[in-house]
């Protein structure tokens, strides 16, 4: 088998965060000493570049370092790594942005010669969107440094044009919502740039955020040099030098007034106040002050202007400040509604397990996944654990969550799920989703692909190895449905051989593109450890296709197989656990975006 050229394996880092044929969610920060490590080709292909251009320009002839050329020969890069990372950060179907961030600050630390780093500053303002990634890729940038930690003129650039590229207002409403992150944040790096723009209305929104110096009118600077020059009277210039002024200052008033009107909002004292600022400026819910989260009619003013994933989660919140009550109210009405506005859950994309998971730590009264914050969280609220969720919130949980099966994106390829269905699985729970039973995993995963992709075929395994049998899941089944007939048809053990997925294709002459198998634990299943890439590649060239296999862990936390050549292994996928990333990465790896 051939081994991945370097391409492939930064490919997969991209991700999967990782150069291994396999994902586990990453709550941790980054390791800059792994990346630095599977991004090194790219380092080696940069210094040999740099020795050829210093020889040729010192000797006029080539005088590589033999050893520097070898290791630069071995490197197989098939498209220049700034054009991966692009294509990467825009596919859509990336889990986090982490890992292309730091292969663009990786890439502006490496790149030796003027052009390509050049092409590395243009592409920073266009890359980079949120705040918070641009914190980070500060923070990357700042750690990879070798020598001094200041920003170079073409740094300093880049990062400009990324102010630049917004207009005076959506400058002002950056820097009064400003919250710093990776230890950075926007007036911390305002100061270092030292600004200079040519649009006046920015550079004031900026000074009034950072306390500049207030900076003379161009009419008064006009003025000045008119009558210092002794070119005219200075009682014939000022009048059409004040319109000027008096024009700008307008402009510039309405971006400073924004800011100073955002600032003003987050000190606001009283909830009528406060809705009434809402509706006229359409003020987010990061600005309302603290104590007025607790005021119904604050959120009920939000509502309308909240994006859906904050309202889904806003449930937590609601909750916990008494508002939504075991009984009907005019607000959790209200809520419910919003909640379950079918519009707004299709315009979110959001894949049915975030609101799964959402809608049962409501059901359970609970606010975090994570164990510890939420045994500190239920210290603190104890009153809660008296109280019922609301029937009618809880209702339109569960009609959100219906919908939202609707949001897969049909990708039109031929599916075999394989599902691993013993009746313990209903009590155990998912790594990484601790409310989520292995069953309503099998559910929330094969569910959606069912409802929306015109080629699936859903089977599971039994208690003799080498025999599958039908699910019979139906697209017209809800979640609860879908729950109670895998319980129903669900054994009391089972055997199972990863491998006989493809087995059965090949003898029932099934064309398949995506292999899928789905069990609780990998290691019980398969204690050898053993691959299915042999198989695999068999049933591909008996076919001549490239079908991919993909096998999920739900309550592993670990990786299980173990392939002969973890560095040539390719169209295989292990993923353990089961979170609102892991059908992005499905997504992902099915349409060839990595290998």
């Amino acid at each position: 088998m051939a081994k991945l050229k370097d391409s492939e394996v930064i490919l997969r880092y991209l991700y999967l965060g990782t150069d291994q044929p396999f994902y586990i969610r990453k709550p941790q920060p980054l390791d800059i000493e792994e990346g630095c490590r599977i991004l090194g080709p790219i380092k080696t292909l940069a210094e040999a570049t740099a020795t050829t251009k210093t020889s040729n320009a010192v000797n006029g002839a080539a005088e590589e370092d033999p050893a520097v050329r070898k290791l630069a020969e071995a490197v197989t890069l098939t498209e220049p790594p700034l054009e991966m990372v692009e294509r990467v950060m825009k596919s859509g179907t990336l889990v986090r942005p982490d890992e292309c961030l730091f292969a663009l600050a990786f890439l502006a630390r490496t790149f030796r010669s003027q052009e390509e780093k050049h092409k590395v500053y243009d592409a920073i303002p266009k890359l980079i969107e949120r705040s918070e990634d641009l914190f980070q890729f500060v923070h990357f940038y700042q750690k990879l440094a070798t020598t001094g930690k200041g920003f170079g003129h073409g740094m300093k650039t880049a990062l400009t044009k990324w102010y630049d590229k917004h207009t005076a207002v959506e400058l002002a409403k950056l820097l009064a919502s400003d919250r710093s992150c990776y230890k950075w944040g926007h007036k911390d790096l305002l100061v270092m740039l030292h600004m200079n723009l040519k649009d006046r209305d920015k550079m004031d929104v900026i000074d009034a955020a950072v306390g500049g110096k207030k900076k003379r009118s161009t009419g008064e600077k006009k003025k000045s040099e008119v009558v210092e020059n002794g070119l005219g009277s200075s009682d014939e210039v000022p009048n059409k030098a004040d319109e000027n002024a008096g024009e700008s200052e307008e402009q510039v008033c309405e971006a400073v007034q924004v800011l100073k009107d955002m600032k003003m909002f987050k000190s606001v004292q009283t909830a009528t106040q406060a809705c009434q600022l809402i509706k006229k400026h359409q003020y987010s819910i990061q600005l309302v002050p603290a104590p007025l989260h607790r005021v119904p009619a604050v959120w009920e003013c939000l509502f309308s202007r909240m994006a859906y994933r904050d309202i889904v989660q806003a449930a937590l919140v609601l909750q916990d400040y008494k508002l939504l009550k075991d009984v009907d109210t005019p607000f959790s009405t209200a809520y419910g509604n919003v909640l379950n506005r079918v519009t707004s859950v299709s315009e979110s994309k959001l894949h049915p397990i975030f609101i799964y998971q959402t809608m049962r730590l409501y059901e359970e009264r609970q606010r975090y996944l994570n164990v510890v914050k939420e045994a500190v969280h239920t210290a603190n609220n104890l009153a809660l654990k008296n109280v019922t969720a609301n029937p009618t919130v809880m209702k339109q949980f569960y009609n959100a969550l219906n919908s939202s099966m609707l949001n897969y994106q049909r990708t039109g390829l031929r599916f075999f799920v394989t599902l691993d269905l013993r009746s313990k699985q209903s009590k155990k729970p998912v790594f990484g989703n601790r409310l989520m039973s292995c069953q309503a995993a099998y559910v929330l995963l094969t569910l959606p692909m069912l409802k929306r992709e015109t080629h699936v075929n859903i089977m599971s395994f039994t208690e003799q190895p080498n025999k599958l049998t039908n699910v019979n899941l139906t697209r017209e089944m809800a979640f609860f449905q879908g729950c109670d007939h895998i319980q129903a048809i669900a054994n009391r053990k089972t055997k199972v051989d990863i491998c006989e997925p493809i087995r059965h294709a090949q003898r029932t002459k099934a064309k398949v593109d995506v292999f899928l198998t789905i069990v609780d634990s990998l290691i019980r299943v398969n204690p050898k450890r053993g691959s299915p890439v042999q198989v695999l590649n068999a049933y591909n060239a008996e076919t001549r296709n490239k079908a991919v296999y993909i096998i999920v862990s739900l309550s592993r936390h670990q990786q299980d197989l173990c392939h002969a050549d973890m560095a040539a292994t390719r169209r295989v996928l292990e993923i353990v656990g089961c979170t609102e990333e892991t059908p992005k990465v499905i997504d992902a790896y099915v349409k060839g975006h990595f290998a």
